[in-house]
């Protein structure tokens, strides 16, 4: 049996060994520290794995990599799989992304043993249902909007009866240093900011309080372990185990019941809000750069009409 702890010096070898993405690559992945790239790279991907490890090492969790498919969904170029090349030795590791970039750097460099595969921005994905054992997604449902909920019951579609999928989300932690105002769970539910934003900008931020992620995914997985993350950016993890006994849709998981939550018309209110301020900002903005504009107009026509003169 090749159980779920690896001898962390083979881990350590093998990922030290292995070819690097090109610094866009790795930038575009996501990386903490932007001034060392690389290093920020490794370690991001080096901790995720400790993390996976523990969660999967939970009380109740029986999961062993020996002859399982696994799925990194939005594996970016690798970030966290490149920490897990002693178990694809004995597992099919696949990972998915958007990029073609990336996915098209991981076939040709690191496979074998890894694997990935494009796919679009909405679902499906081209995979058999019920053909995965684990997919992990690290810093995706972080930034998804639109398709949030097609993606999740995409997931539960690919996963066997009983499958375990890890994802990260963004809690207090974070919202107190990105936004500067104070965490209240109650009033968050999902919440939106920049949405539309560039995804080579870093794409919209989304945050979760963890009653509405019971709420919501709960409705296709059982929550085996939530980690709500606790020091400054630090993101939270939920362990879920796929449920068999509901049919899975967008629409199941979206539906609001204020009567079975009454939080949720708070969340709904305090999404307006934020929305309200960013438009404000905006259009603040906007005005700024055409007051600019404004003034710089007489001096070009003036500069225009120096040169018409000159020229006669």
């Amino acid at each position: 049996m090749h159980s779920v702890a690896r001898v962390s010096d083979e881990v350590r070898d093998r990922e030290q060994a292995a070819p690097l993405p090109p610094r866009a690559l790795a930038l575009r992945a996501g990386v903490p520290d932007p001034a060392d790239v690389i290093a920020s790279y490794r370690a991001v991907g080096r901790d995720s794995r400790t993390t996976i490890l523990q969660l999967l090492g939970s009380d109740g969790v029986a999961f062993s990599f020996e002859g399982a498919r696994v799925l990194d969904f939005g594996c970016g170029s690798g970030k966290v799989m490149r920490h897990f090349l002693p178990e694809a030795e004995v597992c099919e590791l696949w990972g998915c992304d958007i990029d073609a970039r990336s996915v098209d750097w991981i076939n040709a460099e690191l496979d074998p043993p890894l694997h990935a595969f494009t796919n679009r921005e909405a679902p499906p994905l081209e995979q058999p249902s019920e053909s995965f054992d684990l997919v992990w997604s690290v810093s995706v449902f972080t930034h998804l909007t639109d398709h949030w909920a097609g993606w999740l019951a995409e997931l539960h579609r690919v996963l066997r009866p009983g499958g375990l999928a890890i994802i990260s989300f963004l809690g207090g932690a974070m919202y107190e240093v990105w936004t500067g105002a104070s965490w209240d769970p109650d009033r968050i539910g999902m919440t939106v900011l920049d949405h539309g934003q560039d995804w080579e900008l870093g794409g919209p931020t989304v945050f979760h309080s963890p009653w509405w992620l019971r709420e919501h995914w709960g409705r296709a997985f059982e929550i085996v372990q939530m980690r709500e993350g606790s020091a400054p950016r630090e993101h939270g993890l939920v362990l879920l185990r796929s449920r068999s006994d509901v049919e899975v849709t967008p629409a199941l998981l979206e539906r609001i019941d204020p009567a079975r939550e009454p939080r949720e018309v708070a969340a709904l209110r305090q999404q307006v809000r934020l929305l309200q301020g960013e438009s404000a900002r905006l259009r603040a903005q906007r005005d700024a750069l055409a007051r600019a504009d404004a003034r710089r107009l007489p001096r070009r026509v003036a500069g225009r009409l120096g040169q018409i003169r000159r020229r006669h």
